[in-house]
């Protein structure tokens, strides 16, 4: 309430009006863009899930990676295995 009374007390009774009016116009045009933002982010995602077509499985290739080789334990790294014998 305090605060209203100072507010009324600086802005004068005849433009308080005037500013709620401006504020309120304000409040909806940033509404109105927030909204079309998000529409905006709704449409590209559901244009991208179309694109993706996650049902159609027949035209997915299956990858599969070379078997892995791994080398015995009793065998020395290459780089050691190629050093000169030190007598």
């Amino acid at each position: 309430m305090l605060i209203g009374v100072v507010f009324l007390m600086f802005f004068g009774s005849k433009s308080i009006p005037g500013m709620a009016r401006s504020l309120g116009k304000a409040v909806r045009q940033f509404k109105d863009a927030a909204g079309d933002v998000q529409r905006e982010i709704q449409e590209s995602a559901n244009v991208n899930l179309k694109d993706l077509d996650l049902n159609n499985t027949n035209t997915a290739q299956a990858t599969t990676l070379p078997p892995v080789v791994t080398p015995p334990a009793n065998t020395k790294p290459a780089d050691e295995a190629n050093e000169p014998v030190k007598s």
